[in-house]
């Protein structure tokens, strides 16, 4: 029993204390709604009609929803796109673009077009190669289920693998384009230039390519006006063919399906008896032009992996127009990474022969970076590289790299490196999107990137071409043919390259009508065809002196992300900094009452604050009565009305005191 009442007692005295702290958390919010700088808040705890405090309510919770529609509605934006972009027409400086010529022929159709270098060709791939003849033998036999067209285009590939072999392994230089007899005219910024500003770089596609460099280093752009750029003329040597598609085609008639399936084509049947040139085997199954490709590319950037490039036709004059933008993008990790910091180099194989290597040095970006994961891909698997992208080794370390002792008969470990290389080739290739997101860390903040357009229209005029065959072409190699040592290409030809080009340009039906001491410019003698289909004016030139400027910015930066906010509560409920240090306050205060161990002096204390509020109409009313003494008329009406309205409640609420006082009495007085 005694337990019982112990527990009873106990809980009454529970009860006691959370029903007083019920009332202690009540009175300190019913303070709080009194002098809360929510305006709707205070309105409601202020108002004495119950009309009024409902309108308030219903005001406040309807500007509440419309404040956490605002924000949703913001952030949803703010989620949408957070970055802003933002582009200026005018930046920094712009600087002249690296530019790269290539031709679509690699091989001089000068040098090997006539018999004496044809036949010096065969001899060296006789000699050395045997024409490839017990490479990959039972690949050149056609199928009995292929077509004609299949097993031409198998037999392309196959031949053009035996021509990468002989690029890797063997020392080309001399037999593809040649900077001083290629460059007729160079003028950049309207000043001369020169072969000397053209540096090689090798390429498994176009075997010789050159890169403009100013001797100076001078890249900025003064002007984009007509003397702006680079001007250049340029023999293509690209076209000296008669009646080369004759006899091709009755070659490929005179051979049968049984005869390509017995006796297949060779690379000494389809150079020999088919009468085609390097070039057609180099091409593969790609069915290009005649003319140079032009890559557009930054000056650290290694150029055939450039994506701007231009074929520009022979006979034609074209303009290239070069826009150049700087790109500055944010560091999103994980969506989108970028390096801040400068980019490292990394130094690639520019032109590489016997004992010789030449290196220049790159900035390792994104592309570099996904190249150099695709040739470990291929090292790791193979133990060699592939020349079908930039490599930073000699050459003996490619995979189709054939040894002096086995280029007649291929060793057995050859064969394995090529048909590994063949399948890691493709392998890596079919990686390249995903190693692009894996190598983001290597994509630079801020980059150059360019935008180029193309015009071309035909040239020489035919009221010119006279004077271009006297003042510009002939001049260039009469003074090669004064001044040139012997070519030491690999052929080992006796003629010079100048002489070569100039002898197919003539007419073999040439008459002087001065005779046989008439000058070598006699421009009669040249074939104009020849000459048209062999020359080339490109201009490339800058857009404009400065670069546009693309920026990336946060939609918000945390200054105005704040002032976005406090504007959205300040604009629907009025709630400021200091309303938030209220409801800090209040929380506090609160969980000083319900933790309190006398909660009842608490709630005195909070309710004695409330008393102390309650007093301040009586100093009010103080405050009346002093004005209404003053003299100033204009000041005393309107505090006697203040004074009237007060009154009227206070007489209102007397009778029903009184009469409240006199119920209780007459409940204490003792019945009749």
């Amino acid at each position: 029993t005694s337990t019982a009442a112990a527990a009873a007692a106990a809980a009454a005295a529970a009860a006691a204390k959370a029903m007083s702290n019920v009332k202690a958390a009540a009175t300190v919010l019913t303070e709080y709604g009194h002098r809360s700088t929510l305006h709707g808040l205070s309105h409601m705890f202020q108002s004495g009609d119950l009309w009024r405090k409902a309108f308030w309510l219903v005001l406040t919770f309807a500007a509440s929803g419309a404040c956490v529609y605002h924000i949703y509605a913001t952030v949803s934006n703010y989620l949408e796109s957070p970055i802003t972009s933002i582009y200026r027409d005018e930046g920094p400086q712009a600087l002249f673009p690296g530019v790269t010529i290539c031709n679509l022929k690699p091989v001089s159709e000068a040098l090997l077009h006539a018999e004496e270098e044809k036949a010096a060709l065969f001899h060296h791939l006789d000699q050395v190669w045997n024409f490839f003849d017990n490479w990959l033998f039972g690949l050149r036999s056609r199928k009995h289920s292929e077509t004609r067209v299949e097993y031409k285009e198998r037999q392309r590939e196959l031949l053009k693998t035996y021509t990468d072999i002989f690029w890797v392994s063997d020392d080309t230089r001399e037999f593809g384009l040649s900077d001083r007899h290629t460059l007729l005219m160079c003028l950049y910024k309207n000043k001369h230039c020169n072969a000397s500003n053209f540096k090689l770089v090798q390429h498994h596609r176009y075997w010789n390519c050159y890169t403009f460099q100013p001797l100076d280093g001078d890249r900025t752009i003064d002007n984009s006006d007509q003397d702006s750029g680079l001007r250049l003329i340029l023999f293509t040597d690209s076209n000296f063919d008669s009646n080369r598609l004759d006899d091709s085609v009755n070659y490929l008639r005179s051979m049968t399906r049984e005869d390509e399936i017995t006796n297949p084509y060779s690379l000494r049947t389809y150079l020999g008896r088919g009468n085609r040139t390097l070039n057609q085997v180099l091409t593969g199954n790609k069915w290009e032009a005649e003319g140079l490709r032009i890559f557009i590319h930054n000056e650290s950037q290694f150029p055939t992996t450039s994506d701007i490039a231009f074929d520009v036709s022979s006979g034609a004059s074209t303009t290239i127009e070069v826009n150049t933008k700087q790109v500055n993008t944010l560091n999103r990790p994980p969506s989108h990474v970028c390096n801040a910091e400068e980019p490292e180099t990394i130094s690639y194989v520019r032109y590489f022969g016997p004992n010789v290597t030449g290196l220049r040095s790159y900035r390792l970006t994104q592309p570099e970076a996904v190249m150099e994961a695709q040739q470990k891909m291929i090292f790791d698997k193979c133990g060699c590289y592939t020349h079908l992208l930039p490599f930073k080794f000699n050459t003996s370390l490619l995979c189709l790299y054939a040894d002096p002792q086995h280029r007649i008969h291929p060793s057995m470990e050859f064969m394995q490196r090529l048909a590994c290389h063949t399948n890691s080739f493709k392998l890596a290739e079919q990686k390249t999107s995903e190693l692009l997101q894996q190598k983001d860390e290597y994509k630079p903040c801020t980059s150059w990137k360019l935008q180029a357009t193309k015009v071309q229209v035909p040239w020489p005029r035919s009221d010119e071409l006279i004077d271009f065959v006297n003042y510009v072409f002939m001049p260039s190699y009469i003074a090669e043919l004064q001044n040139e040592d012997q070519v030491m290409h690999l052929l080992k030809s006796r003629n010079s390259r100048a002489e070569a080009i100039i002898r197919h340009l003539f007419n073999p039906d040439c008459r002087k009508e001065n005779g046989t001491d008439a000058p070598l410019v006699d421009s009669w003698c040249i074939s104009r065809a020849k000459l048209k289909a062999n020359v080339a004016q490109i201009w490339i030139k800058p857009a404009s002196t400065h670069a546009g400027v693309y920026m990336e910015e946060y939609s918000y930066d945390w200054p105005e992300a704040l002032s976005e906010v406090g504007g959205i509560f300040g604009l629907w409920m009025g709630i400021s900094l200091l309303s938030v240090m209220e409801f800090i306050e209040l929380l506090c205060i609160l969980m000083s009452v319900c933790t309190s161990r006398d909660a009842g002096k608490r709630s005195s204390n909070v309710g004695s604050a409330a008393a102390s509020r309650n007093r301040m109409p009586q100093d009010f009313e103080a405050i009346l009565r002093y004005l209404a003494s003053l003299e100033d008329e204009e000041m005393r009406e309107p505090v006697r009305q203040l004074q009237y309205q007060r009154q009227q409640p206070q007489q209102q609420q007397q009778p029903q005191q009184q009469q409240q006082l006199n119920s209780a009495r007459a409940a204490r007085e003792p019945s009749g």
